[in-house]
This record gives C-alpha cells, sequence and structure tokens, in this order.
C-alpha cells in the first residue's frame, strides 16, 4: 500500500483536529463579544415550574449551559421562582461564575423576586437594586432595576427587567403596561445621562400598539433593529418542547430595549440545540457598546 503524501496527511490532521475541537470553537464563537462591544445582555423567561407544571429538574442544568456558553455580563430572568433561585445557586452561582441582584422579593409572604438578575462579578460591580411594583396583587409583576459598573472601564450602566401580565388577562395587561410606562420613563428621568437598558417578557408583539407607546415613553430603541449584525429575529415564545421555526415572527415578546447613545453591535434569538427543553421561550442576547467609538482611547 502506498504511503500517503505530506499534503494529505497534513488534510487528514486538519480534518481530526477540526473534529475534536469542534464543540470548544463553537463555545469560543458563543462566548466572544461582537467586535466593538464592551458588554453583552441576556433576557430569560425560564417558564416558571409552578405555573406550567414543569418541573426543574434537568431543565436547570439546560439553562446553566446556555449561560455558560454564552456568558452574558447581565442576565435578566424572568418566572425565576423560589425553585429556580434554590436550583442555579450551585450550578452558577457557588462557582463564582453569577452573583444576584433584585433576588429578595419586596411582596409579603414571597422569599424570591421572580423577575431578577445574574451578572458577572468578575467584570461588574453592582452599585444598587431596587424593584418597583406593577400590581401589589400579584408579587409577579415588578420593575426590577439594577445600577451597575464596569470594573474595567469604570462606565456605569442601569438595567431594568420586567413580565407583566399576559395579553388574555386584557385588564391586568393594560393596567400593567400603563404602569409600566410610567414607571419606565420615571426611572429614565432620574438617571438621565447613564446607558439604559430595558429587558424582558413584556408579552408584547412588535406589531402592537403598546409595543411603539412603551419605546416613546421610555425613550429606548429595540436592540434587535438596531444591531449592526441580526442572528435570528424570529418569534422568542414558541410552547415548551416545540422546535422553535426560524422564520416565524408572531410571537416576538421578549424584548431588549436600549437608550440612544447605545451601540448595538450583535443581536441574537439563541437557537441552540435543546433550546426547546429548556423553556417555552428563547433566551435573547444582545452585545453593545456603552461608550460612544469617538470617545474610546486610540479611536
Amino acid at each position: 500500500m502506498k504511503s500517503m503524501s505530506v499534503s494529505a496527511r497534513l488534510s487528514a490532521l486538519a480534518v481530526l483536529l477540526a473534529l475534536c475541537f469542534a464543540p470548544l470553537c463553537a463555545w469560543a464563537d458563543g462566548a466572544a463579544l461582537a467586535e466593538g462591544a464592551d458588554l453583552r445582555v441576556m433576557s430569560y423567561n425560564i417558564m416558571h415550574p409552578d405555573w406550567s407544571h414543569v418541573p426543574v429538574k434537568e431543565r436547570d442544568e439546560a439553562v446553566a449551559a446556555i449561560l455558560t456558553d454564552h456568558l452574558p455580563d447581565v442576565a435578566a430572568l424572568q418566572e425565576a421562582g423560589a425553585k429556580w433561585h434554590k436550583a442555579l445557586i450551585p450550578l452558577l452561582m457557588d462557582n463564582g461564575l453569577y452573583a444576584p441582584a433584585c433576588r429578595q422579593s419586596n411582596a409579603e409572604g414571597f422569599i424570591y423576586c421572580t423577575t431578577t438578575f445574574l451578572y458577572n462579578p468578575k467584570t461588574l460591580r453592582l452599585i444598587d437594586e431596587y424593584i418597583l411594583d406593577l400590581d401589589r396583587r400579584d408579587a409577579a409583576r415588578v420593575l426590577s432595576v439594577a445600577v451597575f459598573e464596569r470594573i474595567s472601564g469604570k462606565e456605569r450602566f442601569v438595567v431594568a427587567n420586567t413580565h407583566p401580565a399576559p395579553r388574555d388577562q386584557p385588564e391586568n395587561y393594560a393596567r400593567n403596561m400603563a404602569d409600566l410606562q410610567a414607571l419606565a420613563a420615571g426611572v429614565a428621568e432620574k438617571y438621565a445621562g447613564l446607558p439604559l437598558i430595558f429587558m424582558g417578557d413584556f408579552n408584547t408583539p412588535e406589531d402592537t400598539d403598546m409595543y411603539t407607546a412603551f419605546m416613546q415613553t421610555a425613550g429606548v430603541r429595540d436592540a434587535k433593529y438596531e444591531a449592526d449584525t441580526m442572528i435570528n429575529g424570529c418569534s422568542t415564545w414558541f410552547g415548551y418542547r416545540e422546535a422553535p421555526d426560524p422564520e416565524d415572527t408572531r410571537y416576538c415578546v421578549d424584548h431588549i430595549f436600549v437608550s440612544p447613545g447605545i451601540a448595538v453591535k450583535r443581536y441574537e434569538a439563541i437557537l441552540s440545540p435543546g433550546v426547546e427543553d429548556a423553556s417555552d421561550h428563547l433566551p435573547i442576547c444582545a452585545d453593545v457598546s456603552l461608550v460612544p467609538a469617538s470617545e474610546k482611547p486610540g479611536e
């Protein structure tokens, strides 16, 4: 049998290395910030086990894998009840990868806030945190607010996380959205001059008047349509264990809104394998730059 040529051997070796290291490359691509970005944020409705009657067990590992693969600096979580808090502590917090913000509920009889944050303590410093009620009769309907400072650049910014009532509860939805607009405008006024990011499951599709009204009142833009690169602009709600359709755009109800001055480099609705086994919503990510290019050293 003839021996392989040097070029053939090199080609075979290249294929072997590609196969061996493909998972590492995929992880690195998922974790790498888009060019020009200095911050990654994520919004993710992780599906409350009591509301959905679907246990956290096994889904917790899937959610933790998504966060560790994409490594957002801040993740805004919705429907994160007590069982979720307890499950994610050993997976994401005991190892120092993430720390919580707006974790403790301000509602009587509740320990954990379902509309909470996880942030990377190696990249961010928590400056302030508080929770504003959309509906005092429903502990899940809040606007959680956190102020962070980037450890490397010292820039401060504000993130807010929300989850108003669904549209099949029209009176609650209308009341929550009216209160949310007023609270969002107040947060924007309070932190005028700081970059501001609103995230959450708004239960509000893009083709509704409420979607437009919120942006106008809060003075923000949808990161999805401001991004230099958009990856998967599809629906973010699709039903638990239903394979998401990348071409379906009917139910884009989860949003990342940004204030003027924030440059959005990349937006992505994450369609990683098994994402439908974690929740009935897709996680969405945005890579952003808090500092205008003209103000960055060397620009």
